[in-house]
């Protein structure tokens, strides 16, 4: 259950600090407009469930999140709440409750010049944070500042002919003095590769409709393949399935580690309604998500329900 947790404190510091924030259904990867989201998350032991999580969704008419829950059940029992408030459709507050734990209650307020957003504010019992959002002339996001108690963050965005291919993130200390500094690389918009400089590896993110892969690479020299990584992606227009192919061919087979793998089973939407995974990070950590999604149109694909039949299936696909 611990390995549940963990998860979901990781999974909510990435939204915290995302670029921008998810707002409606279009956000979470879905194509067609959804009224309700249900997730559940097992865990096996000797083919025994031993613990259990719950993630939902709520949508309005218009499809914005207005709505987010996620309970972990069992030994070690926690309750996160969260709810929108939109003001003619654009999301101007985010407020997060933890039941028994109200050091982590927190609030985001959002403000905007013509409907742009221009400043997130996180406000909890400990912290409050600020972010501020500039814009390039084509109206893309250009650089993050985001200034905390002892330190800041700026993060810049890079183009290519208007395609977001690389973001730059430093840490800098009152004294304006660099503390870290790490590169993202992009394709599609999403993040494909992540590098913190010093390391002597990198991770890469591979995630398409049917499976979703985390790697870490350790390489004699990362920074010189990320950099060449870099020149694909930029001038070579590479697609995420080469990028998939070449990390996962024999000649990096030495450098590779498959840190999460998972497979997903999609409806005729293409949206995932089962997914399996193991966590290498955690001893193998094997986990099993059933997902029932509520269309706007009132028809519903997937259940939250526990099938075996369907964890076999996915089972012998991740061992592939």
């Amino acid at each position: 259950m611990k390995k549940l947790i963990i998860l979901f404190l990781l999974n909510s510091a990435i939204s915290l600090f995302a670029q921008q924030p998810e707002v409606t259904f279009k956000d979470l990867g879905f194509t067609k407009k959804v009224k309700k989201v249900e997730t559940y998350s097992y865990s096996l032991e000797d083919k025994m469930v031993i613990d259990k999580s719950s993630d939902s969704y709520d949508f309005d008419d218009n499809g914005n999140i207005i709505h987010h829950e996620y309970h972990i059940f069992g030994k070690y029992a926690s309750s996160t709440s969260e709810s929108s408030e939109f003001v003619n459709g654009t999301l101007i507050k985010r407020e997060t409750l933890v039941k028994n734990r109200p050091n982590f209650n927190s609030v985001l307020t959002y403000e905007y010049d013509k409907k742009v957003l221009v400043k997130k504010i996180y406000k909890s019992a400990l912290f409050k944070n600020d972010f501020f959002f500039k814009y390039n002339k084509n109206g893309q996001l250009a650089e993050i500042k985001g200034v905390y108690a002892n330190n800041y963050s700026i993060e810049e965005f890079f183009y290519n002919d208007k395609v977001l291919y690389k973001s730059v993130v430093k840490y800098f200390s009152k004294e304006d003095k660099i503390q870290s500094e790490t590169i993202k690389l992009y394709l599609n918009d999403e993040v494909v590769l992540k590098y913190k400089q010093g390391d002597s590896f990198f991770n890469a993110y591979l995630e398409d409709k049917k499976q979703n892969i985390e790697l870490k690479m350790n390489l004699p020299n990362p920074i010189q393949m990320v950099n060449g990584i870099e020149t694909e992606i930029k001038y070579e227009e590479i697609t995420l399935q080469t990028l998939r192919e070449n990390l996962l061919n024999d000649r990096n087979k030495p450098y590779r580690k498959i840190e999460v793998n998972e497979v997903l089973e999609q409806n005729e939407h293409n949206d995932w309604i089962v997914k399996a995974g193991i966590d290498n990070r955690y001893n193998n950590y094997e986990y099993f998500i059933f997902r029932k999604i509520t269309y706007a149109d009132g028809t519903v694909s997937g259940s939250t329900d526990f099938n075996i039949f369907k964890v076999n299936q996915l089972k012998s696909k991740i061992n592939e």
